[in-house]
């Protein structure tokens, strides 16, 4: 699916000239399916780390592109990650939902699907990155998504989950190698308080390091502009204060 990108937004948002914004999309099949992302970076300042970024349930469009540079920033290249297929891109929250519910049912496709993504950050060639320097975050069905990535017991420095499920089918089997940050909105419908106790104590019992930060004024969606509605809404206080301690994040673990 050909897409015309406003690269003059994007380049505002990471905070760098529109000239020296790399923006390169990227195709890869996975069981013969077609996928397309999308790789930002500051071809000025090449950086040597990288960000495995899935957005919400709308998938890969400009908002998905501006909300992942502004949250992330320029440190880090950035892989907008496909994970639906080119020809699904929802328009509305019917068809965001019918795209997420087949990958939210069926874990073991998600991961198959995040580790193609992944697998496209690590061996593209418009940006040389360190093996060693690769992070993953999402945000709502794309944060469900990261920790997926993680479960599975890829080698990931650290992944970040924004206002995400945090649930999954056996949390006893988990497999997670690197640090993990949770930005969670307490408002939040979606995730009950004893999704978040579950989460607790699947990551107390794999003895990593982890954080979960409670935001009290936010629900779902904080960091999606566009949200507004009840229990689903943006924050922009909370979105801020979610990419302070997400780039914070990432400085540490991907340094």
């Amino acid at each position: 699916m050909s897409t015309s990108w406003n690269t003059a937004a994007i380049a505002a948002k990471l905070g760098i000239a529109v000239t020296d914004l790399a923006l390169e999309t990227i195709s890869h099949s996975v069981d013969g399916g077609d996928y397309e992302s999308v790789l930002l970076y500051n071809k000025a300042q090449p950086p040597v780390s990288g960000v495995l970024s899935v957005p919400n349930y709308f998938g890969l469009r400009q908002q998905a592109l501006e909300i992942a540079a502004t949250t992330i920033g320029a440190g880090h290249a950035i892989l907008v990650a496909d994970v639906f297929g080119k020809s699904v891109r929802p328009t509305d929250g019917d068809q965001a939902v019918a795209a997420i519910m087949p990958l939210k049912k069926d874990r073991a496709e998600l991961r198959r699907r995040m580790q193609a993504a992944l697998k496209v950050l690590r061996e593209q060639s418009f940006v040389k990155l360190a093996a060693d320097k690769i992070g993953a975050c999402g945000f709502c069905f794309g944060g469900t998504a990261a920790l997926e990535l993680a479960r599975d017991g890829t080698e990931l420095r650290g992944t970040v989950s924004l206002h995400g499920a945090l649930d999954t089918p056996a949390p006893g089997e988990s497999k997670i190698k690197g640090a993990v940050l949770v930005l969670h909105g307490v408002q939040d419908p979606s995730v009950p308080r004893e999704q978040v106790n579950g989460f607790i104590d699947e990551m107390s019992a794999l003895k990593i390091d982890w954080q979960l930060v409670n935001y009290g004024q936010a629900g779902h969606s904080f960091t999606d502009p566009d949200a507004n509605n009840p229990g689903f809404f943006y924050h922009r206080q909370t979105a801020e204060r979610a990419a302070v301690a997400l780039q914070a994040f990432f400085g540490e673990v991907l340094a």
